[in-house]
């Protein structure tokens, strides 16, 4: 899928018109979802954000019909949803509402009704806190530093270089949780403290030789350092992944292969294990 922003102009354009009374990220990340399973080129999508009237759904409504666009739209106003809906629909134009479905479910399923208010999702609280905090300790913690702190992380990570510790750690910040990394360097001991930390909050990772090899290359390659240390060399890295693994034996710890694995796919591992220990 290629898509042209709005000041661009293209023929035969397909066009998708992002409608929202907020921010208007949901609406867009399902619109980017579902067009990303499509082959098509020059898709056109344009941004209607903190739409609040009847009238500006009508003039998107009309540009809409002209254009032969779609739309996609988060209102959670009953009043301006049901506008677009009834418009749309005697202009021919398709309309598709994200949000809807999903209140007017939730709210049959509790017996209570929506407070109807844009925005909420955005609003600081404490889980925005929680967030700012864990990456903060992400950051403080990452690569072995502050030791002597690790017992307040909610997960701690361990692998050699390039197994992808901290990027893991920033991901799982992002998602409220504390998360230190301490790299295994072949054939040295591991700090004593690291043994009093529960096992079930440690997590080790080993990944492919080649994998690594390649990610480590790459590396050097960026820093102008020549290939020719045992750091990018195969049966170096053999070693170093086994020795890590008796490190992983010797904790009793689960250990992640990330070799074919996304990191949001090892973070919901991960996130999974804390929340069911």
């Amino acid at each position: 899928m290629k898509t042209i922003n709005d000041t661009e102009s293209a023929n035969n354009d397909f066009y998708v018109f992002v409608v929202s009374d907020s921010t208007g990220e949901t609406a867009e990340k399902v619109a980017r979802a579902a067009l990303s399973q499509f082959d098509v080129s020059n898709v056109r999508l344009k941004r209607f954000l903190l739409v609040d009237s009847a009238q500006k759904i009508r003039e998107i409504i009309t540009e809409a019909s002209k254009k032969k666009a779609i739309i996609i739209f988060t209102l959670v106003e009953d009043g301006l949803r049901n506008t677009m809906l009834l418009e749309s629909n005697s202009s021919s134009v398709i309309s598709i509402d994200i949000i809807g479905p999903v209140l007017n479910s939730i709210s049959t399923v509790l017996n209570k009704l929506p407070e109807r208010k844009p925005g909420l999702i955005h609003r600081v609280n404490d889980e925005y806190f929680r967030r700012v905090d864990a990456l903060e300790f992400a950051v403080k913690h990452d690569d072995g530093q502050r030791i002597d702190e690790i017992v307040d992380a909610d997960a701690l990570v361990l692998g050699i270089s390039r197994t992808s510790k901290t990027p893991l750690c920033l991901f799982l910040a992002q998602r409220g949780f504390k998360a230190a990394n301490i790299p295994i360097i072949d054939h040295q001991e591991i700090n004593e403290l690291i043994y009093s930390i529960p096992k079930e909050k440690i997590f080790g990772l080993i990944s492919s030789p080649e994998r690594i090899m390649s990610l480590r290359k790459e590396r050097l390659k960026r820093m102008g350092i020549p290939f020719s240390s045992d750091y990018v060399i195969k049966d170096s890295i053999e070693e170093e992944i086994e020795y890590s693994k008796s490190i992983f034996t010797k904790l009793c710890i689960h250990f992640i292969d990330v070799t074919d694995k996304s990191i949001e796919e090892v973070a919901a591992d991960i996130i999974s294990s804390i929340n069911n220990k």
